[in-house]
């Protein structure tokens, strides 16, 4: 027969085994990790050189800091951005040019956002067609436009006051050229891949677009 006093100590061995294992099921979670908000973090998710045709050369690349954009993209939480450039060489008067830019914004404001973005980068004089991406919901959207005969080139006030672009209208919409642009989003990260020039291939735009999705966190 077991004594009491053994009985105790069993008893007081076995609460606390049970103490210490629920101790440890429900301790603090591991904090998730944030995206990373600096331009510097925005590099690795852009399009490389090896992710784009052959015939394109990085001829840009920078991180762009608040005083590059404009105060409606800091209205709306801009906090980080940055930008790539590619350029293809002429087969005619101009280059076909591809960029992409990335910004950091609450993901509250991204359908706001991309819905401006779209009716800003849209210019008079070209007729547009809209590319879908099945499968991918509202998160991505584009636009290919065909120039009229005489070409109307595009706002400088679009897309560059709300991803960090500026003022570069060389490399919006180029006189007498087509233009493609996709518009896509994931959690606090905003792109924009838009190509123009006379090498402009919605197709062409639409793989890069996915590659550059599928790249997002």
């Amino acid at each position: 027969m077991h004594s009491p006093s053994s009985l105790v100590i069993v008893l007081l061995v076995f609460t606390a085994v049970l103490a210490a294992g629920c101790t440890q099921g429900t301790g603090p979670a591991a904090p998730a990790t944030p995206f990373p908000v600096t331009g510097s973090s925005l590099q690795g998710l852009a399009l490389k050189p090896s992710e784009v045709p052959a015939c394109f050369t990085l001829t840009d690349q920078h991180t762009k800091s608040s005083g590059d954009v404009g105060q409606l993209a800091k209205d709306l939480g801009w906090q980080a951005g940055y930008e790539v450039m590619y350029t293809c060489p002429a087969t005619g008067a101009e280059p076909t040019i591809l960029v992409q830019s990335l910004a950091v914004y609450p993901a509250a404001n991204m359908p706001g956002l991309a819905s401006m973005v779209d009716k800003q980068d849209r210019s008079a004089g070209f007729s547009y067609e809209g590319l879908t991406f099945p499968g991918q919901g509202s998160t991505m959207n584009g636009f290919y436009g065909k120039a009229g005969s005489a070409g109307v080139p595009g706002s400088p006030e679009g897309t560059g006051h709300l991803t960090g672009t500026g003022r570069v209208p060389e490399t919006n919409v180029l006189p007498g050229s087509d233009v493609a642009e996709v518009i896509f989003s994931k959690g606090t990260c905003f792109s924009v891949l838009k190509m123009t020039g006379p090498g402009t291939n919605a197709t062409v735009i639409r793989d890069l677009a996915l590659v550059a999705y599928r790249k997002l966190p």
